[in-house]
């Protein structure tokens, strides 16, 4: 009898070594990591996870797991979800590229945030190395990876957000790696996992959506705290008839699960730095605007309309077509660009109420038009998952159209780990964070193979 897709999961789990691990993916892995630490400082000073600590805080202890960028500590889980809230607070972190010729596909998701919480957490009342914290991380993104690809549209386009619901997923596998859990067990928590997994896209623009990777980090965490307790699931909640992938998704496919680690996802489909705070559904086109004006032998302040094309579920996902908040202008393809246009940059300061409010910015938003392209004519044109068109309009009525597939950051134009780096810099200068703190972050994950623990690293994150 074949196994099933819970099994064929935990024995992934259970068997996956460090030295499986390709010297690609490991690079890959630090770039992410020191990326994550830059973001989740940043975002530890937005009003979104001030909130959330607030309401946490209530909860300290001092036998606590610490939180990124405070002196508060909490019970290990919510410790995990208020980090994971906080390194998506800005939308700045890591995206693992959705599966481009996986049937249906439907999105990607945000890895690092919900791995790095969970495992932070855990790892702060025990030794771990650097090696085995990077084969959890690994191990947990490819469970992510593999899941989503397996689970098909229909979950995305009923409204689930595929990062809430795969960061439970990773998180669960993580957190069972680092505490060496039996082939059973995994599979037990991981059928915990099915009925914990959740997020809803209604929410984003919203304080919900950065708080989604936190509730996963928090539910995988403690999906592999109950199997280890003796809590039972059923022997295969992500199978079967009414199972996980059939109740969320389309049916039962497990040709993506077969394909664990051949290749790791980190490297193909492959993960994305962003340079903007922003989905990275906008980057193709914010990289390229400038360029494509200066070819065209035309200045920002000749442009007096925008005309943008991307496939449907770009269209979709970005719904704010009319932000009138700085959270709504974060899902907003019109915003971005026209950001962009007007001022040459976008920082993590630029998505305010205020800045979205300005007349300036505003006069070119109602003269900006975003429509989706039929996904067969994108098809039949060669176009990517991720081709987005812009037409310009002139002053002069000259009118050009110009195409942008990546950007910055993506797999086909990656960061190095000094680019990484840089933006790290920025994101804790942002925090106001010491220098010192910094730098031993950025020579800790640089160096993590040969750490002995990795708390050494990790400590950095926070105050005290």
């Amino acid at each position: 009898m074949a196994d099933n897709p819970t099994e064929i999961l935990a024995r992934f789990v259970a068997n996956a070594k460090y030295e499986d691990l390709p010297d690609q993916a490991l690079a890959l892995g630090r770039s992410s990591l020191l990326d994550t630490s830059g973001t989740g400082l940043a975002g530890s000073a937005s009003k979104g996870a001030k909130a959330l600590n607030g309401v946490l805080d209530s909860y300290a202890s001092a036998d606590g797991a610490p939180v990124i960028g405070t002196d508060i500590r909490l019970p290990v889980p919510f410790a995990a979800m208020a980090n994971g809230n906080s390194i998506h607070s800005d939308d700045f972190d890591d995206t693992l590229r959705a599966d481009p010729n996986a049937e249906g596909y439907h999105g990607s998701t945000h890895p690092s945030g919900p791995l790095l919480s969970a495992l932070m957490a855990l790892t702060d009342k025990r030794k771990v190395n650097g090696k085995d914290f990077q084969i959890a991380y690994h191990v947990g993104m490819e469970l992510m990876a593999k899941i989503n690809s397996a689970l098909g549209p229909r979950s995305f386009s009923a409204g689930f957000h595929p990062t809430a619901i795969m960061s439970a997923f990773g998180a669960t596998a993580a957190a069972a790696k680092i505490k060496g859990l039996s082939e059973a067990n995994i599979a037990t928590s991981l059928g915990i996992c099915a009925s914990h997994a959740c997020g809803l896209r209604a929410n984003f623009g919203s304080m919900m959506k950065p708080y989604h990777p936190g509730h996963g980090a928090m539910s995988g965490l403690l999906a592999a705290e109950m199997a280890e307790g003796g809590i039972t699931a059923s022997a295969d909640a992500i199978g079967g008839d009414i199972g996980f992938l059939n109740a969320y998704g389309d049916s039962i496919d497990i040709r993506p699960l077969e394909a664990l680690g051949n290749p790791w996802a980190i490297i193909e489909p492959g993960i994305w730095i962003k340079p903007y705070p922003s989905g990275n559904l906008t980057h193709p086109a914010m990289s390229n605007l400038r360029a494509q004006l200066e070819k065209n032998d035309a200045k920002p302040e000749e442009v007096v309309s925008l005309a943008i094309q991307t496939k449907q579920s770009i269209y979709n996902t970005l719904i704010h077509h009319h932000p009138k908040t700085g959270l709504q202008s974060k899902f907003s393809m019109e915003f971005c660009l026209v950001k962009i246009l007007v001022d040459g940059y976008l920082g993590l300061d630029d998505f305010s109420d205020a800045v979205v409010q300005r007349d300036d910015i505003q006069n070119m938003l109602a003269n900006t038009i975003y429509s989706p392209f039929p996904d067969d004519e994108g098809a039949a044109k060669g176009y990517e998952n991720y081709t987005t068109l812009v037409t310009f309009t002139l002053k002069d009525g000259r009118e050009f159209t110009e195409r942008a597939d990546y950007g910055k950051g993506s797999h086909m134009d990656p960061m190095t780990y000094e680019e990484v780096a840089e933006k790290a810099r920025a994101c804790s200068d942002y925090k106001g964070w010491p220098k010192d703190k910094f730098d031993a972050l950025v020579d800790g994950w640089k160096n993590i193979d040969d750490c002995t623990d990795v708390r050494n690293v990790t400590q950095h994150l926070f105050k005290g």
